[in-house]
């Protein structure tokens, strides 16, 4: 293992240059801190520093906190050298980034031990990142995996506008919509605990399901048990459900809607709020038995109805604020007063987080009759 060893004192420098390579590292010098750190830029640079404490120009202690600075991945393990072996001085070479320390005159045999712990740390630390890097090709590969399960010719987005923003690239957020041979309108937005492929991960089940009964005329009510029974039965014990299905009759009269641990659907009509329609069920997946009858509503021309998961209401901007229910509502009457598009929603969304990520995915669809 190579080993960098920065220090001024030409005697001192050569001493450790002799035992070190004695030990079996592979020692590199650099007569001062800068020389040092012209050294680690160097493509396959040493990985074990052993760093004098006083060195003039850039001494010791900088150069620990310049490393740490600026090479955050993949990090060189620092034993720092010095004669300053008082407590307050100890702290502060740790603090500036050093993982060890060793007082001078040290005795050589406790120095080729602190190197070796050193060594044995890089290694874990290699291996570690390794193991990382294998990680992450798979969830890459399982991830387009999941995408190209859930990718479907069959979603209808007839009558239907919607956002969705996931925070991964496989979301726990889902929205499907088919029509029955007979004209019934099927729609389901789902949210699983969670994000990523874990959430993502019941998607294609859930998906096939929905749109093979929809496709045979099924009636809503079924495929929503369904549903519920695949949750509970072919997915873990601690991943849930919550999602609400919609069922509009061919003259688009007439809604059904199961709503299961999912925020209150909304219904507008000439511009205004007109109902808010909170769960009645819980999340899937909890118990398996079937569903109690839907809520059933009357809809006329032109009404519009919303709903949206949990993602929408709960973001929260730098105040620790939530962008909330009723900011929502206000948005969603704005846009209809000017016959906006619904991004515009999510704009204003935008506006509100600022320079804050949202931690969980956002849906908001728009269903007109």
């Amino acid at each position: 293992m190579k080993l960098l060893i920065a220090d001024d004192d030409f005697v001192s420098r050569k001493m450790l240059l002799a035992v070190s390579e004695k030990w079996g590292y592979e020692p590199v010098e650099a007569v001062d801190g800068e020389d040092a750190w012209a050294i680690l830029q160097q493509s396959n640079a040493p990985s074990l520093l052993l760093i004098d404490w006083m060195m003039p120009g850039l001494d010791g202690l900088n150069l620990c906190l310049r490393i740490r600075e600026k090479m955050s991945f993949n990090p060189p393990y620092i034993i720092l050298l010095t004669a300053k072996n008082d407590s307050e001085n100890v702290v502060n070479g740790l603090a500036a980034g050093a993982n060890d320390y060793i007082c001078k005159p040290f005795d050589s045999a406790e120095l080729k031990a602190r190197l070796n712990v050193g060594s044995r740390m890089l290694i874990l630390q290699n291996e570690l990142i390794a193991s990382k890097k294998k990680l992450e090709e798979e969830r890459r590969v399982i991830e387009n995996i999941i995408l190209k399960m859930r990718s479907t010719n069959s979603f209808n987005p007839q009558n239907i506008r919607f956002i969705q923003s996931p925070v991964e690239q496989t979301a726990g957020d889902m929205l499907l919509c088919a029509y029955r041979p007979d004209g019934t309108q099927h729609i389901m937005l789902g949210d699983f605990t969670g994000h990523g492929i874990t959430a993502a991960i019941g998607g294609p089940v859930i998906s096939d399901t929905f749109y093979a009964m929809t496709q045979k005329g099924i009636v809503l009510k079924d495929i929503v048990n369904e549903v519920n029974g695949h949750v509970f039965d072919k997915l873990p014990a601690d991943l849930f459900l919550a999602a609400i299905f919609l069922e509009v009759c061919p003259t688009r009269k007439k809604l059904r809607l199961w709503s299961c641990g999912m925020p209150d659907l909304l219904i507008f009509r000439h511009y205004e709020l007109v109902q808010r329609v909170p769960s009645s069920y819980f999340a899937l997946g909890i118990v398996n038995k079937d569903l109690l009858p839907p809520i059933e509503l009357p809809l006329e021309e032109g009404d519009r109805v919303y709903c949206f998961s949990d993602g929408v209401t709960e973001a929260m901007n730098c105040n620790q604020e939530e962008f909330g229910q009723h900011r929502l509502e206000r948005n969603i009457a704005s846009i209809l007063a000017q016959e906006g598009e619904i991004d515009m929603v999510y704009q204003a969304m935008q506006q509100f987080f600022g320079e804050v990520v949202p931690l969980d995915d956002i849906t908001l669809m728009e269903l007109s009759c």
